[in-house]
C-alpha cells in the first residue's frame, strides 16, 4: 500500500474507540489553551487586517469567526481563526511536527465541524487523525526540513487539516486520498518571514487550504496517487523520500500525541526562546540582580536557534518574539515575559541597554534530538565578579514538565477575558473540560462570538 493510501485509511477508519484516553484527554488540554490563545490574538492587526478580506469576499455564512460576530463560509473562518490563533505565538508546539499543531487543527476544525453540524466526539477525533498524520509527515521530513527553511506549521500542518477536514466531511478512502495529495500541493510556509504578520497567517493559510482540499475532493476534484510518495512528490522535494514509508506504518500504533506530545507555551513568543527565559527567571529570582547588576549574558542554543531566531536587534513587537536579545533582556531587567513585553510601546531602557550585553552562541554539548532542539543553557556574568550559570534544561510546558491543570486555566482566563466577560469565559473551560461529549459544535462556537470588529 503507497504512503498516501496508508494515510487516508487511517483517516477513515481510525474510530474514536481507537484513540487511548490519555489522547482524548489531551485534546482537551489543547482545545483550552488554543481557543484562549485565539480570543487573545483576534484582536491583533494582523486577524484584523485577514478579516477586512473575509468581510469583502463574502461566502454561506456557517462557521464563526472567533471573537467576532462575523460568520462566514468554513474556508474563510478557518484562515481567519488560524492567523488569529498564532497571531501572539503564544500557541502550543509539537517537537515531532517542529511547528504549531493545535491551531491549524482547530480551526479547521471548528469550521468544518459547524458546517457539517458535528458534535464533540467528532471535532475530537478530527483533531487526533490530524495530529497523527502532521507528526507522521514531521517525522519522516525533519529535521532537515525545517532547517531548510520550511514553517512546518504549514508546510506539514496543512496535510494534517486536510486529514481533520476529511474526517469531518466523511469522506471515504478514495476521496481522503484526493483531498491529502491536493494538499501537498497547498504545503508551503517560509521561516524567512517569522516576525512578520506572515508568520501567524501561516496557521490560518494550512487551516484554510485543508478544509479547501477536503470540500474539492467530496465534489470529486482528483490528485495523483503518488503524490506524497512518487519521485517528484512532497518527500522527495522536501528531502526525506525514504523516510515516508516507516513514518506512515507506525500510524495507529505509536500515538504521537502521547509519545512526543504538545508543548504548552507559558510565554508569548518563539519556543526557542523559553528555556532560557525560565533559567532568567529563577536565577533573579534565587540571586536577586537587576538590570544594572549584569556585566553579560551568554545563552547557549541548539544548532536550530540562529537561523529562527534572527532578529537580534528587533525593531517591530513580533521581529521581539525571534529575538533572543530582547526575550533574554526582558526576563533579566523586568522579571516576566507576557503579553504586554510586545505591546506596540518601546522596550524599557533598561530591556534596551541589556540587549546589547546578550550573546547566543551555539552550544555542540547541547542534546540533538527533536525532543531537545529547544534546550539552553544560560550564564550570568553579574558586575560584581559573580558567574550564575543554568546547565542545559527544557522548559515548562514541554511535555516532561508540563504545565499545572491550574496553571492551563489561568492562561486561557487571561487570554479568554481580553474578548469575553469573566463568567463567559469560565463557561467555556469548563464545557472544554467535556468537548467530547457536546452534541453540537455550535454550542461550543455559539460561546466565542465578541464585539471585535
Amino acid at each position: 500500500m503507497s504512503a498516501t493510501a496508508r494515510l487516508a485509511e487511517f483517516v477513515v477508519k481510525t474510530s474514536f474507540e481507537d484513540c487511548p484516553p490519555e489522547a482524548i484527554a489531551g485534546v482537551r488540554r489543547a482545545a483550552l489553551d488554543t481557543l484562549g490563545v485565539t480570543l487573545a490574538g483576534a484582536g491583533e492587526p494582523a486577524a484584523r487586517l485577514v478579516r477586512r478580506v473575509v468581510r469583502a469576499e463574502g461566502g454561506t455564512r456557517l462557521a464563526t469567526v472567533i471573537g467576532t460576530r462575523l460568520v462566514t463560509a468554513p474556508g474563510w473562518a478557518a484562515l481567519a481563526n488560524g492567523t488569529a490563533g498564532h497571531a501572539h505565538d503564544f500557541d502550543d508546539t509539537s517537537f515531532a511536527l517542529m511547528g504549531h499543531p493545535s491551531v491549524p487543527l482547530l480551526s479547521a476544525a471548528l469550521a468544518a465541524g459547524e458546517a457539517e453540524m458535528a458534535d464533540g466526539r467528532a471535532v475530537v477525533l478530527a483533531y487526533v487523525v490530524g495530529f497523527e498524520v502532521g507528526a507522521a509527515l514531521g517525522t519522516a521530513v525533519n529535521p532537515a526540513h525545517y532547517t531548510r527553511g520550511w514553517h512546518a506549521t504549514s508546510s506539514i500542518g496543512t496535510l494534517g487539516c486536510a486529514a481533520a477536514a476529511a474526517r469531518l466531511l466523511r469522506l471515504d478512502v478514495e476521496q481522503t486520498r484526493h483531498a491529502l495529495a491536493l494538499a501537498a500541493s497547498h504545503a508551503s510556509g517560509l521561516k524567512e518571514n517569522f516576525g512578520s504578520m506572515t508568520k501567524p497567517y501561516h496557521a490560518g493559510h494550512a487551516a484554510r487550504s485543508g478544509v479547501l482540499a477536503a470540500q474539492l475532493a467530496r465534489e470529486g476534484f482528483t490528485a495523483s496517487a503518488t503524490a506524497l510518495e512518487g519521485r517528484q512528490g512532497y518527500a522527495a522535494a522536501f528531502g526525506a523520500a525514504h523516510a515516508l514509508d516507516p513514518a506512515c506504518e507506525a500510524l495507529g500504533r505509536r500515538w504521537q500525541i502521547l509519545a512526543s506530545g504538545i508543548a504548552v507555551k507559558p510565554y508569548p513568543s518563539c519556543a526557542l526562546t523559553h528555556a532560557a527565559i525560565d533559567a532568567l527567571l529563577d536565577l533573579r529570582a534565587r540571586h536577586g540582580f537587576g538590570a544594572d547588576d549584569v556585566a553579560a549574558i551568554e545563552v547557549g542554543v541548539n544548532r536550530v536557534a540562529p537561523d529562527v531566531l534572527a532578529h537580534t536587534r528587533p525593531a517591530t513587537p513580533l521581529e521581539r518574539k525571534f529575538s533572543m536579545q530582547f526575550c533574554a533582556a526582558a526576563a533579566a531587567a523586568e522579571g516576566r515575559v507576557d503579553l504586554a513585553s510586545f505591546a506596540d510601546a518601546e522596550p524599557a531602557a533598561a530591556v534596551r541597554a541589556l540587549m546589547a550585553r546578550v550573546a547566543m552562541v551555539v552550544d555542540p554539548a547541547l542534546p540533538d534530538e527533536l525532543e531537545q532542539h529547544a534546550w539552553s543553557r544560560v550564564t550570568v556574568r553579574l558586575r560584581d565578579g559573580r558567574t550564575l550559570a543554568s546547565p542545559p534544561r527544557g522548559a515548562q510546558g514541554h511535555p516532561a514538565t508540563p504545565l499545572s491543570a491550574e496553571a492551563l486555566r489561568a492562561k486561557f482566563l487571561g487570554c479568554a477575558t481580553r474578548v469575553l466577560g469573566g463568567e463567559e469565559a469560565e463557561g467555556v473551560a469548563m464545557l472544554l473540560e467535556h468537548l467530547e461529549d457536546v452534541p453540537d459544535i455550535r454550542a461550543l462556537t455559539a460561546r466565542l462570538v465578541g464585539d471585535l470588529e
